[in-house]
């Protein structure tokens, strides 16, 4: 039995195909906005989706993209985000971020909130991001 879990173990490794990097979110108050920013590294040769993001800290959560149009900027929801395998992506300020809306308790600079990702490969990944002014 033994050695059926050593030959397992090499064929499949338990690694991490998808690592989040850097997750840090924005200071604000109780009932309003404030947006979530990390880098998603897949490391595995197939691309994987972020489709959800939860938390606890407020009512609402959504993934935007910040866009351009004419001389106007604005930002909206996006369903998803696919990671390409060996690959990465961010999310950072005036570009792709998690809208985190209707605050449920102020977030003060230094605060550290819990947060699940939800992938279509890699299921929930939870992670910790501090809250900052700016990266």
């Amino acid at each position: 039995m033994f050695q059926l879990f050593i030959i397992l173990f090499l064929l499949f490794p338990n690694e991490n195909k998808i690592e989040i990097k850097d997750p840090w979110i924005r200071p604000s108050s109780e009932n309003m906005a404030t947006a979530l920013y990390f880098n998603i590294e897949n490391n595995g040769a197939a691309p994987d989706t972020l489709f959800k993001v939860d938390s606890k800290i407020s009512e609402k959560v959504e993934i935007h993209e910040t866009y351009t149009q004419g001389d106007m900027m604005g930002m909206r929801k996006v369903d998803f985000i696919i990671v390409d395998g060996k690959s990465s992506f961010q999310f950072k300020p005036g570009s792709y971020h998690i809208m985190v809306m209707k605050l449920r308790k102020d977030i003060n600079d230094g605060d550290e909130e819990k947060f699940v990702l939800h992938f279509k490969q890699a299921g929930a990944i939870s992670i910790t991001a501090m809250a900052k002014k700016s990266k």
